[in-house]
């Protein structure tokens, strides 16, 4: 940039920016709009596969269920399978039943499980 008498800037026309030029800025344009156009035509794909899935879902022998798993503390995680535990009184059931409905990760939920049977709070059903 250079600066008139005023003390106003006027733009150069060769460097815009970060000491970049416009033809260097042009350029990066053209190679993100190229990029651009390669995700939307993945995302395109993707939307095509996910669509053949759910029209195949209803033939397959078993039941898909997709869980999102949150993060959670270990101590959240105790208290909320204590209570699934108080609340499914009299049932049998597996950590991966526990983590799915509680949208804990398993490896998590097996972890606090076999902790709470070493301090006694479950029991584990031969």
């Amino acid at each position: 940039m250079s600066r008139g008498r005023g003390g106003t800037s006027i733009p150069d026309s060769t460097a815009i920016g970060e000491g970049r030029s416009l033809l260097e800025i042009n350029k990066r344009i053209e190679i993100l709009s190229e990029k651009i156009d390669m995700l939307s035509s993945e995302i395109s794909e993707l939307k095509v596969a996910f669509e053949d899935l759910s029209k195949i879902k209803e033939f397959l022998p078993l039941n898909i269920r997709f869980v999102e798993v949150r993060e959670t503390t270990v101590e959240e995680a105790k208290r909320e399978i204590l209570e699934y535990c108080d609340k499914h009184k009299g049932e049998i059931f597996y950590p991966d039943d526990v983590a799915d409905e509680l949208g804990l990760d398993l490896k998590t939920t097996v972890e606090v499980t076999e902790e709470l049977m070493k301090e006694g709070k479950l029991e584990e059903v031969k």
